[in-house]
C-alpha cells in the first residue's frame, strides 16, 4: 500500500471510530457496518475477504487513539456489532484483544448457525456482564455460553448468574451459572448514585413506555449498552419470559 494510500484509509478509520463512539454511553456502534456512507464508498466492508481486512486495521487505529489500558477502560464499556450478518468471528475477531474489557455486548442480527460460532471467543472477555445474541436452537446453549464468560450477569435480558452478595452476607457466594431467571424485584427501588441525569430520563422513558419497574427498566438499558432502541428491541425479546411482577 501506498503511504498516501494509507493514510487515507487510516483517517477513514479514525472518522469511523469518530462517528460511531457515543462518549456520554461509552458505546462504540459497530452495528450494520456497511450501511455506513464513507465505508460503503471505501468497499471496505464490501465482502468477506475485504472485512477480515477492516476490523483488524479498525482496531490498529483504536489501539493509536486510545494508546494505554487504562484510556480504553475509561473510554468504552460497550460495543454492538449488531446487524452485520457475520456467519463467525473470522470478521470481528481482533475485538477481543483490543477491547477484552468491555461489560456490554450485542451481536444480535447475525448470522451465526450455532453456538460454536462463537467458541473463538470463549474465556477471552472477562469482564463481560451483559450479552445480547440471537437465541439459538439447540438445548443449553445459553448455559455453554455462561459458562464461557465468567462475570456474564445478564443474557438477553434474563439473568444467568447470581451477584455476589456483599462480604458478611450470608448465603453462598458462587460464580456459577444459574438457571436462567429475572432478577428478583424489590419492593421500593433504590436510585442508583451513580447513574447521570440522562440515564435517568431514560429509565423514565423506558418506564413510561414499557410500564416496567425501574429495576427492570436499567436492566434493559444496561444490557442495551444505554441505547433506547436496543433497549426496546430486547425489551420485545424478553417480554415472553418477564414475570408479572416485573411491570407496575
Amino acid at each position: 500500500m501506498e503511504p498516501e494510500e494509507k493514510n487515507s484509509t487510516i483517517e477513514l478509520l479514525k472518522g469511523f471510530l469518530q462517528r460511531r463512539y457515543d462518549p456520554t454511553t461509552k458505546l462504540l456502534n459497530f452495528s450494520t457496518i456497511v450501511t455506513d456512507e464513507e465505508v460503503a464508498k471505501s468497499g471496505m466492508f464490501r465482502q468477506e475477504s475485504t472485512q477480515k481486512k477492516f476490523f483488524p486495521a479498525l482496531m490498529v487505529v483504536c489501539d493509536d487513539m486510545l494508546e494505554t489500558r487504562e484510556a480504553k477502560e475509561a473510554a468504552i464499556e460497550s460495543v454492538t456489532l449488531c446487524g452485520n450478518n457475520i456467519t463467525n468471528l473470522n470478521v470481528v475477531f481482533d475485538l477481543c484483544k483490543t477491547l477484552n474489557h468491555i461489560k456490554n455486548l450485542d451481536l444480535s442480527g447475525n448470522a451465526f448457525h450455532s453456538v460454536n460460532a462463537l467458541k473463538p471467543w470463549k474465556g477471552r472477555f472477562r469482564k463481560l456482564e451483559h450479552l445480547i445474541i440471537d437465541p439459538f436452537s439447540n438445548i443449553g446453549w445459553e448455559e455453554e455460553l455462561t459458562s464461557w464468560f465468567p462475570k456474564l450477569k445478564i443474557l438477553n435480558g434474563v439473568q444467568v448468574r447470581a451477584d455476589k452478595p456483599a462480604a458478611g452476607d450470608a448465603g453462598m457466594v458462587t460464580d456459577a451459572p444459574m438457571a436462567a431467571e429475572p432478577p428478583p424485584t424489590t419492593s421500593t427501588p433504590t436510585p442508583n448514585p451513580t447513574l447521570n441525569q440522562q440515564q435517568e430520563e431514560m429509565i423514565v422513558y423506558v418506564q413510561t413506555a414499557t410500564n416496567l419497574k425501574r429495576e427492570y427498566a436499567i436492566q434493559c438499558l444496561e444490557a442495551g449498552g444505554w441505547d433506547l432502541n436496543r433497549a426496546g428491541e430486547l425489551f420485545t425479546q424478553s417480554q415472553p419470559s418477564l414475570p408479572a411482577d416485573a411491570y407496575n
